[in-house]
């Protein structure tokens, strides 16, 4: 077998007994859709592990798209497939980068308190971060650049990177030339709050203000200039250190999966609560003759001797086994460059502590352990020598999914009949943003938290896109992708909105059109369902679905094909975890959003209802009478007494009827009356997030505003602001015109370049006495007759 191809993948084989769906799922260990058959003999149950967060930072868009990826197949497969889904997660909780961030903040923390202003020994520390840095991350420019050159140099250096060019020795710009600007803009900030620093008075305003401001801008280039100085000091027995920030993102990370509506795991497992285990597991791959312990206490995998025992390495990505940069990252940052490995590619299981690091005690002395083995020590612990699904971002495909195989395979060797540790391996596809995938490296990353708290996306307008561009292909934010997602969501609410609209099932049509468009969407989907989780092919059968209701004659649609497609919509939204915790099940039509708030129904339907009986009677042949405006305000009531939250649609109600009982009886009452009615719909509620329909022949439609009205608002006050741009720029042009026109043609080359005219005011002679040649005299001729028009433009506009 090639070393890049994959090794045979062997079909779980599957019950007489056991009813499964014909579903296929694309595989990583086949690069193909295999046949989805669980190890249960009922086929009812599927045990599935799925590796979660190294906690050391706040999650961001890129985690949100493996883990509510995820999220969508899992519910797929218990609510719509009905399998029983044992998930469980990890938590990392301990590896170099915590390791590292947690010892970087708190030499940070104490350099800042020990530092609360910046003096010239601050400046000192930090210039010689300044220059490690520059040496590290941009081996171009000269490390001794003075910052306050920085700027100039580095733009003269790195002038092709920073045009969308390629570094040497690349091809095309990509990753790699994204992290160098990331490392350019982050010396940036740095140099530039430096420079700052050295001038007269440049921090002399306010020096604790100043000192936030400059360690803000800094910290990044001293956070692992201290670690390269002080980490191995750090006091690595006081684990509260490392503990401090671990559990502080993992709450965080929680909490922003809940707002997106992803389920909590069956069980979660974290690194630091199985230590012994992992011990115990590195100890039995030992004994198993496939890995190695070194003098410094590390334990290694042996790949030489695992092969050799007939077991492929790098199943997933054997293409990817000399790429020894992925390998490097997989190892750490704080790995030891050690000469006594037996391969180059032998990777660490058991990593010995060294100073200012956590450890555990193990046969080979204190340690701590590798990034790769905790998974597999973990997945074996919860769900034994086989699993049905392993999942993950495909960035951990190679090394860590590779080298977790492979050390579950040596573990179980001899007792494991399978030798197939994992059946079905998912990777869900990278989360890009201008061409290079976002992540915490490159700096390109928005948190999740800031992209809920900015509005910037919904739980639900996120979901949406993850649905319209599948699970294991990579997906870019795109302004198409956005506005699909925003269009599809609002095709969605509308049809939720008819269907719930109480005339929607009052037809007694018996038209079977709409009825046999439903059974084909249901056939559809089921087929997408099967065909590895299509969900962008799903949401296609479900617009489709509703494009069809949209253009049927609503009166010859039965009432209950309207109530069914209703509830089928539903419950597939409610099964991609679109609509909360509503369940897939639920007898609830519609989800949430498209109903405006509690508090504001006893205010705004009254007042809604008050609106439709003016309107419809200012709009009539007959007009509006001072009678039916009495008759109209007297139907509407509302409660007196309105709660904090009430209040704003209490006003609107009580400004809206006081608007109308004060108009005056006149010829243009109906005018006013609609203007009123305008007014309220486009302005007054639109700003409490209430948008107004009018209908035909019906009420209007009560509802909330959605992004898609704010959008076409926005762009209609643009339009507006455009519009009233240009006129203001016509009527200036038009009175600088006419301004010039002010000037009488007979008057205007009466200056000092001339000393003769003839009786019309055209030149005769030059300033010298030269007499005006008739090239000349033509040219002035046009000038004088164009100024002549312009006059007697301006001459027009003084009689009006």
């Amino acid at each position: 077998m090639s070393s890049r191809q994959q090794p045979p993948w062997r079909q779980p084989p599957s019950s007489p007994d056991a009813q499964l769906p014909p579903l296929k799922v694309w595989n990583s260990l086949t690069k193909s859709k295999t046949p989805f058959v669980p190890i249960d003999s009922a086929g009812k149950k599927v045990v599935w592990y799925a590796c979660g967060p190294t906690v050391y930072d706040d999650a961001h868009l890129g985690h949100a798209r493996n883990y509510v990826s995820t999220d969508i197949i899992r519910r797929i497969m218990r609510d719509y497939f009905k399998f029983d889904v044992n998930f469980v997660m990890n938590i990392t909780d301990v590896d170099d980068k915590i390791i590292l961030r947690a010892r970087q903040q708190h030499l940070f923390n104490e350099f800042i308190t020990a530092n609360p202003t910046i003096t010239s020994e601050v400046l000192d520390t930090v210039k010689s971060a300044f220059v490690a840095y520059l040496k590290k991350n941009l081996p171009l420019l000269d490390p001794e650049t003075p910052p306050a050159r920085y700027q100039n140099e580095v733009e003269k250096t790195y002038a092709t990177i920073l045009n969308g060019g390629a570094l040497p020795g690349n091809e095309k710009a990509g990753d790699d030339e994204a992290k160098v600007k990331m490392h350019i803009k982050t010396a940036a900030s740095a140099a530039k709050v430096f420079a700052q620093a050295e001038t007269p008075h440049g921090s002399s305003a306010d020096p604790a203000l100043f000192a936030e401001s400059f360690y803000s801008n800094a910290q990044d280039l001293i956070l692992p200039y201290l670690d390269a100085l002080k980490g191995a000091s750090v006091d690595a027995d006081d684990h509260s250190i490392f503990t401090k920030l671990t559990k502080r993102y993992e709450e965080r990370f929680t909490k922003d999966m809940r707002d997106l509506n992803v389920l909590d795991p069956t069980e979660l497992t974290r690194v630091t609560e199985y230590g012994d285990e992992i011990a115990a597991f590195v100890d039995r791959i030992v004994k198993n003759n496939f890995g190695y312990a070194t003098k410094d206490g590390s334990v290694y995998f042996d790949i030489n001797a695992f092969e050799a025992a007939g077991h492929p390495y790098a199943r997933l990505e054997p293409w990817s086994r000399s790429d020894n940069k992925l390998a490097a990252e997989g190892e750490g940052s704080l790995a030891s460059k050690t000469t006594e490995k037996r391969g180059a590619s032998d990777f660490a299981l058991w990593k010995s502590s060294k100073p200012g690091e956590p450890s555990w005690s193990s046969a080979w002395g204190k340690g701590r352990p590798g990034w790769h083995i905790e998974c597999s020590a973990m997945a074996s612990a919860r769900l034994g020598n086989q699993m049905d699904i392993h999942s993950g971002g495909i960035d951990l495909a190679f090394p860590h999914h590779d080298n977790e195989l492979a050390q579950s395979e040596a573990y179980w060797h001899g007792d494991h009949k399978h030798e197939q540790w994992v059946n079905y391996f998912l990777h869900m596809g990278h989360l890009s943003i201008q061409g290079s995938k976002m992540s915490k490296s490159l700096k390109n990353f928005t948190t999740i938290r800031e992209a809920l708290d900015r509005k910037d996306w919904s739980p639900r307008s996120l979901r949406i896109v993850f649905l319209l561009g599948g699970w294991k292909d990579g997906v870019e934010i795109t302004d198409d992708l956005v506005n699909t997602g925003s269009s599809w969501e609002e095709k969605v609410n509308n049809f939720f909105l008819k269907v719930k609209d109480p005339a929607a099932l009052q037809s007694s049509g018996t038209d079977t059109t709409f009825a046999a468009d439903l059974e084909t969407a249901k056939k559809a989907v089921h087929d997408q369902l099967c065909d590895s989780f299509n969900t962008p092919a799903v949401m296609a059968s479900i617009s489709e679905l509703i494009s069809k209701f949209n253009i049927a004659d609503k009166a010859a649609v039965p009432s209950q094909d309207v109530q069914a497609a209703a509830q089928w919509v539903t419950s597939m939204v409610n099964m991609f975890g679109l609509n909360g915790t509503a369940s897939a099940d639920s007898t609830e039509i519609g989800w949430s959003g498209i109903d405006i708030p509690e508090e504001a129904k006893p205010y705004l339907y009254p007042l809604s209802a008050m609106r439709d009986t003016l309107r419809e009677a200012a709009r009539s042949k007959a007009g509006i009478s001072a009678k039916d405006i009495e008759a109209a305000v007297a139907q509407a009531s509302a409660p007196q007494e309105a709660s904090e939250s009430a209040k704003p649609y209490a006003e609107l109600f009580s400004n809206f009827r006081n608007k109308v009982v004060s108009l005056e009886s006149s010829d243009s009452i109906g005018k006013d009356i609609l203007s009123l009615c305008d007014r309220v719909r486009d302005i007054d509620l639109f700003d409490v997030g209430i948008a107004l329909e009018d209908r035909e022949n019906q009420p209007a439609l009560v509802r909330p505003v959605t992004q898609e009205m704010l959008k076409a608002r926005e762009e209609k006050e643009t339009r507006a602001r455009q519009k009233q741009a240009e006129k203001l720029k016509n009527q200036q042009e038009a009175l600088k015109k006419a301004e010039k026109g002010k000037l009488s043609h007979l008057e205007m080359f009466r200056t000092s370049e001339y000393t003769a005219w003839d009786d019309e005011g055209m030149p005769t002679r030059d300033a010298s006495g030269e007499e005006i040649t008739k090239s000349r005299a033509k040219k002035l001729r046009k000038d004088w007759e164009r100024q002549k028009k312009a006059h007697e433009a301006w001459l027009a506009t003084q009689a009006k």
